[in-house]
């Protein structure tokens, strides 16, 4: 019986580990104890300008190691 591979991600700069290959934006916000009134980005590494690729609630991505994700709260209003 093989062993389940353990993944590291970044959210928010923090680590956290699963052994999920892949998982939906609200699982992964649930890995960091982030609730559904956040809202999820994927960034294109660490201190990515563009501000990431947001992902729904229900959207599956895959996970690999080293992914950095942000967690904002989905009532963000920034500057406005």
């Amino acid at each position: 019986m093989a062993s389940a591979k353990t993944i590291h991600i970044f959210i928010n700069r923090r680590r956290v580990e699963t052994s999920k290959g892949s998982a939906t934006g609200s699982e992964i916000l649930a890995l960091a104890d982030y609730g559904t009134d956040y809202e999820l980005y994927r960034l294109k590494g660490e201190g990515d300008p563009t501000g990431g690729e947001l992902i729904g609630p229900d959207e599956t991505t895959e996970l690999k190691n080293g992914l950095h994700f942000r967690a904002i709260p989905g009532n963000a209003n920034f500057g406005a």
